[in-house]
């Protein structure tokens, strides 16, 4: 590979940087871009879209000949003609299109028209018919003058943003076009009526998910992300997969298999649900399984797909197949991928496995700062890339290899070619109903190759229940058992559950697999989720031998066990996950599959690397947060003894580091945990887990006025800042508020107030109203180490953490309840194993659950008011 360091604005040459001296001035150093580039290949910078006032552009399409297509995200269409080498784009020569539509993320030259994905909210004020939305557009040369003058809407989507409509590609044989879209835009039903995949799809949790804590997609269910594809007048539209989180781009390789690069939730790192980026194999009526919050089903569950390849963390954009690049050889079989967040194009080597891939990256070309926003093949066989997106400063490259082209079309790949055949086969099934497809289907559910099952059970589904329902009572063979049982229960009715579980329970669990003990597993778990819980005998039977396998040898297996033990209310489970809490976190074990960006790579990014850095040095263990988690859901089976081990649990978790959502996560954990404990032990077993209630110290404050509720952080968000964008209340309000929220025991206000915590006076000055309003919603993110609690290890393995009051002799005196400085515990110092400062805020969070709405806004108006009657918040009253 070859380093440079180049400036952002002059031109970019290979042969010149690297001739450049080390001493030589550069130009607007502070704009400076490090890049590292493939041997033999130069680099140039031919446009600076940001400088003469094109936006910032996330957007590209090749036209005919020498033209291209540029889109600036919340702005205009651009078009130019590619400069010769050596030249630079004249910004006069760059111009907009002359229509009403811009703000695109996907864009497309094919059957000679401009194919556009419009990323825009739709103005309910406006007609459709004078505005351009979301959607998927055509645009035309109507009077073939040279100028496209026409634009038509093919598809109105609803929704937009960064989760919104992206990007599209041409089918192989050029008849097609295919579409990807984000988890916040909602499938259409114009779509939906011919889709590959049978559309009652669900959730699919066997306990209720946790939202996430920041409220992020809390409101967006199954399926997630999804593919479809379209003919050149948009007459025809097929639902092609789903279950995706937020894949950008997609493209064919050289066989004319269709790819895309899924995103990770990065405020998820350390949860056991914690997915990776990855690079996904698009088959026929594929499913992905992302689902909101804690419900993304994992890799192994068999009704979705596994990744060809995982990354680690980033942002993904464009994806391109290599096959119609000029590039060396090592390069013309797989796919190039862009990471937006840490500057990087990875090259994807895609090595046929069975009907599938098994992908391998290497870094083909990087860059400090790089945000890469597209890339496209040029027809001069170079690629073109732009930097930018969220109104960042933007570029535009072209990349090209100088060494010798080997010009013949790239042949497929022999190996798998059979397999692949064999899946299409199939895949001619998913949607259309035919005894031969059921047949075929049926014959192949047992198939060795996953995505071949998978496209089996697909087509199976497609059929009528009866053509296949006796196939089931007869079938022996436990794989089709498993993934008919699957089938059934998605498509069957509650009157046939009492067969399914008689079929399943046929399987000897111990003698099988364990590839075959996750797919049975799941197999009993989606009836239960689809068909509810079964009879009092039928429990038993199943609970008898799934407890004789808890806990296995496999991580995976003990957690699909532990799931169904706990639904079917084995009496002994919360004890066994309570060992197995314990066990994972001494052990500190890790989910696995899970890779981290090494520190070189996360230095590309000042943003995001610092957080990867964090949890790096300190990982959480999350597999005994998985038990922690369905721990949460267990009503029964408690006594003191484990109830204390459980709740102190949580100072070991919370010490570790994890993405931006984790210590609100374990929040919402505790809480829904201790909704379980009875009320009259409920004080006792927060002070063991480190929230002491202010309840000894509030007789003297103002009651709230209420009625309170059990705010969510999307509750809040909406509170704050819907209900303060034209706040109507008074600083009186706002005062009563502080101190029926309890605020002013442990915070001062212009003087008054008590001293345990920070004073908020200039709170205002110092941090966003988003900051300040998630320090309340969730205390434990960051604590400040000046007003940290203490937390103690005793010799008896208990802890207690507290602030402390003195330190004399051989006692410690501390101060556990933030509220009630009389309440002091001494703790002897011989008895004291280890201290360190606690991870649990000595703010208890919750405490806003005791006001209305209003109070919670009058509260807010407060402390951004810095408690001042004349600022600008309280104005419009004076008025």
């Amino acid at each position: 590979m070859t380093k440079v360091t180049t400036p952002f604005l002059c031109l970019l040459f290979i042969s010149f940087l690297i001739g450049c001296s080390k001493d030589q001035k550069k130009i607007e150093d502070q704009n400076e871009i490090s890049f590292t580039l493939p041997q033999g290949f130069e680099l140039e910078e031919i446009y600076h879209p940001t400088k003469y006032g094109h936006g910032s552009w996330v957007a590209l399409a090749q036209g005919n000949n020498d033209q291209m297509f540029a889109c600036d995200q919340y702005g205009e269409i651009y078009q130019f003609n590619i400069p010769e080498k050596g030249d630079i784009l004249d910004k006069n020569k760059v111009t907009p299109l002359s229509l009403n539509i811009g703000q695109a993320h996907g864009m497309l030259w094919a059957f000679n028209s401009l194919y556009v994905a419009v990323n825009k909210k739709w103005n309910d004020d406006i007609p459709d018919d004078q505005e351009t939305g979301s959607g998927i557009y055509r645009i035309t040369d109507s009077d073939n003058d040279g100028t496209l003058d026409t634009v038509s809407l093919l598809l109105k989507l609803e929704g937009y943003g960064e989760h919104g409509p992206h990007s599209l590609t041409l089918s192989p044989n050029g008849n097609e076009i295919y579409f990807i879209a984000g988890n916040h835009t909602l499938i259409p039903e114009k779509v939906k009526e011919n889709s590959h995949i049978p559309t009652n799809w669900g959730e699919d949790n066997l306990f209720q998910p946790f939202l996430d804590a920041r409220g992020h997609a809390s409101d967006v269910k199954a399926p997630g992300g999804w593919i479809t594809k379209f003919n050149e007048d948009g007459s025809s539209w097929e639902l092609v997969a789903v279950g995706f989180r937020n894949p950008f781009d997609l493209a064919f390789n050289v066989d004319g298999e269709l790819f895309t690069y899924d995103a990770d939730m990065e405020w998820d790192i350390g949860m056991p649900w914690y997915r990776p980026t990855r690079i996904c194999h698009v088959t026929s009526g594929s499913e992905y399984g992302w689902r909101t919050g804690s419900g993304k089903w994992p890799s192994y569950y068999p009704d979705n797909l596994p990744a060809v390849h995982n990354l680690e963390q980033g942002s993904p954009t464009a994806v391109l197949a290599t096959t119609k690049l000029n590039l060396p050889a090592k390069y013309n079989k797989g796919l190039l991928a862009m990471d937006w967040s840490f500057g990087t194009v990875y090259y994807i080597d895609l090595e046929p496995k069975n009907s599938s891939y098994e992908g391998k990256r290497e870094e083909f070309l990087s860059g400090t700062p790089l945000p890469l926003t597209d890339m496209i093949a040029g027809n001069d066989g170079n690629v073109y890339f732009a930097t930018g997106g969220r109104k960042l400063d933007s570029r535009l490259y072209r990349l090209q290899y100088t060494g010798a082209i080997n010009s013949e079309n790239q042949p497929k790949n022999k190996k798998g070619e059979t397999l692949r055949h064999l899946r299409k086969e199939l895949e001619k099934y998913h949607g259309l109903v035919s005894l031969k497809g059921k047949q075929l289907a049926w014959e192949h559910l047992d198939h060795p190759d996953r995505f071949i099952r998978y496209a089996a059970r697909i087509a199976l589904e497609h059929q009528p229940l009866e053509t296949w329902l006796k196939n089931y009572k007869d079938e022996k063979n436990t794989r089709k058992i498993i993934e008919s049982s699957i089938a059934l229960s998605h498509q069957g009715k509650a009157e046939h559950q009492p067969l399914i579980l008689k079929t399943l329970q046929t399987i000897p669990l111990q003698d099988i697999t364990t590839n075959l003990q996750l797919d049975a597993l799941r197999a009993y778990s989606l009836n239960f989720i689809r068909m509810g819980m079964p009879d009092m005998k039928v429990r038993k039977d199943i609970t008898h031998t799934l407890t004789t396998l808890f806990p296995s040898s496999s991580n995976a297996v003990s957690k699909e066990l532990a799931q169904l033990l706990l639904f079917l209310d084995e009496e002994n489970t919360v004890q066994k996950l309570v060992e197995r809490l314990e066990f994972h976190t001494k052990q500190k074990t890790v989910t696995e599959g899970i890779e981290m960006l090494s520190e070189e790579t996360t230095l590309r990014s000042e943003e995001y690397g610092p957080l990867i850095r964090d949890v790096i040095s300190n990982m959480p263990p999350s597999e005994a947060i998985f038990y922690g988690m369905l721990l949460s859901n267990a009503k029964k089976g408690w006594n003191k003894e484990l109830r204390t081990r459980y709740f102190s649990w949580y100072f070991d978790v919370l010490g570790s580091n994890g993405g931006r959502s984790f210590k609100a996560y374990m929040e919402n954990v505790r809480q829904r945990a201790m909704n379980h404990v009875p009320k009259e032990q409920r004080d006792y077993f927060q002070e063991i887990s480190g929230v002491y209630s202010p309840s000894t110290a509030v007789a003297d404050l103002p009651q709230p006025i209420g009625p309170g509720q059990i705010y969510t952080s999307e509750d809040m968000g909406d509170l704050v800042w819907g209900g303060l964008e034209n706040y109507q209340g008074a600083i009186e309000n706002g005062k009563r508020a502080f101190a029926a929220g309890t605020c002013i025991l442990c915070h001062r206000m212009r003087g008054e107030g008590g001293s345990a915590g920070p004073d908020l006076t200039q709170a205002h000055s110092k941090f966003s109203t988003y900051d300040l309003f998630f320090a309340i919603y969730s205390p434990n993110d960051e604590i400040s180490d000046q007003y940290a609690n203490t937390l103690f290890h005793l010799k008896d393995s208990t802890k207690i953490a507290g602030r402390i009051k003195t330190e004399v002799g051989d006692s410690i005196v501390i101060i556990p309840n933030p509220f009630n400085e009389n309440y002091t515990i001494s703790i002897a110092k011989n008895n004291v194993i280890d201290k360190e400062l606690s991870p649990v805020s000595p703010m208890p969070p919750g405490l806003l659950n005791r006001l209305n709405k209003q109070e919670v806004a009058d509260l807010f108006a407060y402390i951004i008011s810095g408690g001042d009657p004349n600022h600008n918040i309280y104005k419009t009253n004076h008025d």
